[in-house]
């Protein structure tokens, strides 16, 4: 047998990628929620729950009551190897089940590779732990950083070489890592394994998400490469020097210092994360610039402490059975710690809570620093009298992830570079406008279709784009940031207003020939960012108006309504505010978006009423409908003008969104004529 402190670099690696698959994993299950989510919130509800409690029975018919060496870890990794891959090459039902399940092997495998990696083999400095820390923070990054240079669209969605290509070199390198530590002997595993739950609900959402801290911090995605590279490195070289859990301790009998300190510095940054300083939709400036800059480190450092002092003590001796059948348990608890504040957090946009929902993760923050408060241990010295410092493995492994998230935009760049809005050939005083639902990416099979949809807009040769429920890192929508990606792909320049959320937007996408002589967002498009009345619930809703530059000034609205049909008195309100702001009062002034409601609907007539025109009755087809997109049976979606001609309408065939898009030629006349008649 091998001795546990051998190959360190190689267990290292190897926690570092099947962390990396687990992170992949769970953020492509959300999706596949969605897709259970058509059938009512009991079944989401229990299928995210049978996903999740299945580590223990994966971890149970793995390791089979037997203590985790490398040949057990091996045989999980060659499980999780074969799942990840079914998952990106399958469809349909298939991909829906299948998806699940290696969720599931994930955990349960990321599990027993803790037990490996962290567990202890005599070591009084506790490197084990410690290396294990930074294990799994470096395979969070590593995950993370793949996604930036993919542009959020994780490789498990792409088709082609830019998807398989990451695919098998990580599944590559953790087969090999793990046939590497085939021999490696059984180690006493470390308590409190059960705080990686937590940790991962947190580096899902969180602090792995840089669409998430972009579009809650008020920050691009792009500003966010620099403060995760550097909370990275320092987190990783820190945990490299520091006595973790020693010190002194607050009382006689009391918890060490540092890890309170650690501990209130978790939940408070967590809080300035949650409840962010700038206005909804508005770039950060001042405090928020710098809680922008600071809250990664501050995330990474303290939450990584966190796993190091959790682990740093040993289990007790056990009877196997007790062994197997704990450790089974352990690895439920992980994967209930990860998906419980997810779920409970994405539930409450369909039954409300009662109270924020930021509230629930804050729950999983609180119960991982709590993990990481002990009693202070003593800090040994090594031979020559210093303290003990990780060696050489732990930081290679960390400094290939690093300067791999670094150059994250530059592949990016070079592998898809930004595309120029194409100079699309129309006549003077004319339009096309594009109105679509894009349901946060997700598609019918279930996956996610960024690609798909960023084509369909292209091939629509739309100017102006109005679109409703745009992720920019909602679990749901695979954690992908969806506006970013739209921009990049179509050339196009984009304002969001945030609805449920902040990851959760309204979005108007436009061809920069109709925005100023810069081509960008600025004082005189001014942007309207409208929150809707939130009436009967259960979501927040918004809407989105900018004055674009034509023959004469344009102003576009993208809105979304509440979408139960019980919901008229709510989606009347919610007219009556767009209605009664300025923009409805232009003399060439166009609302598009998901109404929630059908012709002859008293939400229709509110609208008619002041003037408006639908697009699709005056000169399409009104009998093509546009929801469910597979297999429409209602028409909810509508392109509303005044002062201005619609001179032809489409309905887009399914793309891949649960709704089918609206495409509308409108045409203008100049200022003279308008003024004329």
């Amino acid at each position: 047998m091998v001795d546990a402190p051998t190959r360190p670099l190689a267990r290292t690696a190897l926690l570092t990628l099947v962390t990396a698959l687990t992170v992949e994993l769970v953020r492509a299950s959300g999706p596949m929620f969605d897709r259970a989510f058509a059938a009512g919130v009991v079944i989401v509800a229990l299928t995210a729950l049978g996903t999740y409690v299945a580590p223990g029975l994966v971890a149970l018919a793995v390791a089979r009551l037997r203590p985790v060496t490398g040949r057990t870890v091996l045989v999980g990794v060659v499980l999780l190897a074969l799942a990840r891959l079914a998952v990106q090459a399958t469809g349909s039902v298939p991909r829906y089940w299948i998806a699940l399940g290696a969720a599931s092997v994930a955990i349960g495998v990321l599990v027993l590779t803790v037990h490996l990696v962290a567990g202890d083999d005599g070591d009084p400095h506790r490197a084990p732990s410690r290396r294990a820390a930074i294990g799994v923070l470096t395979g969070v990054m590593l995950a993370t950083g793949l996604s930036m240079a993919l542009s959020t669209w994780d490789a498990v969605w792409r088709p082609g070489l830019d998807g398989w290509l990451p695919t098998v070199l990580v599944v590559g390198g953790a087969l090999w890592c793990a046939w590497l530590l085939r021999d490696a002997a059984a180690t006493t595993p470390p308590r409190r394994v059960w705080a990686l739950g937590p940790y991962l609900a947190l580096a899902v959402m969180v602090m792995g998400n840089p669409a998430y801290l972009a579009s809650q911090l008020g920050r691009s995605l792009d500003d966010l490469v620099v403060p995760l590279t550097f909370g990275f490195i320092a987190t990783s070289m820190w945990l490299s020097f520091v006595r973790v859990g020693a010190g002194r301790g607050l009382g006689r009998r009391g918890p060490a210092l540092a890890p309170v300190l650690m501990a209130v510095v978790l939940v408070a940054t967590s809080v300035a994360v949650f409840v962010p300083t700038q206005a909804l939709g508005e770039p950060a400036t001042g405090l928020g610039v710098v809680v922008a800059l600071l809250a990664p480190l501050l995330l990474l450092v303290a939450s990584t402490y966190a796993l190091a002092v959790a682990w740093s003590v040993p289990l007790p001796a056990r009877a196997p059975l007790r062994a197997g059948l704990a450790r089974a348990g352990t690895a439920t608890a992980v994967g209930l710690g990860l998906i419980l504040p997810l779920l409970v957090y994405q539930l409450d946009y369909d039954v409300p809570l009662g109270f924020p929902n930021w509230l629930v993760v804050l729950a999983a923050v609180v119960a991982l620093a709590a993990a990481g408060v002990r009693r202070p241990a003593p800090a040994p010295l090594d031979a020559d009298g210093a303290r003990f410092r990780l060696t050489r493995p732990a930081h290679l492994a960390a400094a290939a992830v690093a300067i791999l998230v670094l150059v994250a935009l530059p592949v990016r760049d070079a592998v898809a570079p930004p595309r120029v809005a194409p100079a699309i050939d129309k006549v003077a005083g004319t339009v096309r406008v594009l109105d679509w639902n894009l349901h946060y990416g997700v598609t019918q099979d279930p996956g996610l279709g960024l690609g798909r949809m960023a084509e369909a807009i292209r091939g629509t040769s739309a100017q102006v784009v109005t679109l409703q429920e745009v992720s920019r890192g909602w679990v749901m929508g695979g954690g992908a940031d969806m506006l970013t990606y739209l921009e990049r792909a179509t050339g196009f320049r984009a304002v969001a207003a945030p609805a449920a959320d902040r990851q959760f937007v309204n979005v108007l996408l436009v061809d920069p020939a109709l925005l100023g002589s810069d081509g960008e967002f600025g004082a005189e498009e001014q942007v309207v960012r409208t929150r809707l009345p939130y009436g009967d619930g259960p979501q927040w809703r918004s809407a989105i108006t900018a004055t674009l530059s034509h023959v004469v000034p344009l102003v576009v609205t993208s809105a979304h309504l509440q979408h139960r049909d019980e919901n008229t008195p709510t989606r009347l309100a919610q007219l009556d505010v767009l209605m009664a702001a300025d923009i409805a009062s232009q003399p060439a002034a166009l609302i598009a978006g998901d109404f929630n409601s059908e012709p002859g609907w008293p939400e229709i007539d509110h609208v008619t009423s002041r003037g408006f025109v639908s697009a699709q009755d005056a000169v399409g087809d009104p009998s093509a409908l546009t929801f469910p997109a597979w297999a429409p049976d209602v028409r909810i979606d509508w392109i509303f003008g005044r002062g201005m001609t619609f001179t032809g309408v489409h309905v887009m065939p399914d793309d891949g969104s649960d709704h089918r898009g609206i495409v509308a030629d409108i045409e203008l006349a100049p200022v003279e004529a308008a003024a004329t008649s």
